[in-house]
């Protein structure tokens, strides 16, 4: 009976056909993993691009950046709505947070930076959540995109015992360089009128009394 090579085949096939199944399995759930996390990224830079994008104009449309002509924003808005003025004579805060949980509605009735994060979220994929950030260094403005997408691949996601979970960030540095010249002129102009009152260079609270004085100007 030891000698009787009939059924080995049979035998050694349903030995290894198990196994190679498993590993095929394991792959093909392997480059659904990878696909969906490729999208998850891709979809979070393309956030983030977007927004730092449509950040000079809150009236641009977040998918296709167009605008009416005629809609933009105040002149010096970057000033007034960005709290440039209090970071640049330590009147407040030197770094500043904006951040929005996704999915969220639109905020109308909010500060400018939040209103165009508002507007950004609408180019989130539906199904996605994270949150939105915008953070103001002053002269570095950056815009920061985590997502994550709780519906995964359901077999995995039952081997994992729910613990599987795909998640993506990525930021996007705002570039505004006619903006950028013209705040330099501004910051110029009040420099010299700061002098013209007598003010030190190292003495914020002179500086606060001169942006009250000549605040109007602005408008």
């Amino acid at each position: 009976m030891w000698r009787d090579a009939r059924g080995q085949f049979t035998i050694e096939a349903s030995l290894v056909l198990p196994i190679v199944f498993l590993v095929v399995a394991m792959l093909l759930f392997l480059c659904l993993y990878l696909y969906q996390k490729s999208f998850l990224t891709q979809a979070s830079s393309a956030v983030s691009e977007r927004a730092s994008f449509m950040w000079d104009n809150s009236y641009k449309e977040a998918v296709s950046g167009s605008v009416e002509p005629g809609l933009y924003d105040s002149l010096y808005w970057r000033l007034k709505d960005d709290h440039l003025l209090s970071g640049l004579f330590q009147l407040g805060q030197a770094e500043r947070q904006v951040s929005l949980q996704l999915p969220g509605g639109a905020a109308s009735e909010a500060d400018l930076p939040e209103v165009k994060l508002s507007k950004a979220s609408l180019a989130v994929p539906a199904g996605m959540e994270g949150e939105l950030r915008y953070e103001n260094k002053l002269l570095l403005r950056r815009v920061y995109t985590q997502l994550s997408w709780p519906s995964v691949i359901q077999p995995l996601d039952h081997l994992l015992s729910g613990g599987m979970e795909l998640k993506a960030l990525s930021q996007s540095v705002i570039v505004d360089p006619v903006e950028f010249i013209r705040t330099v002129e501004l910051m110029r102009y009040y420099g010299s009128r700061f002098a013209q009152s007598g003010g030190g260079r190292m003495d914020p609270k002179a500086a606060a009394q001169v942006l009250g004085r000549f605040g109007g100007e602005l408008q």
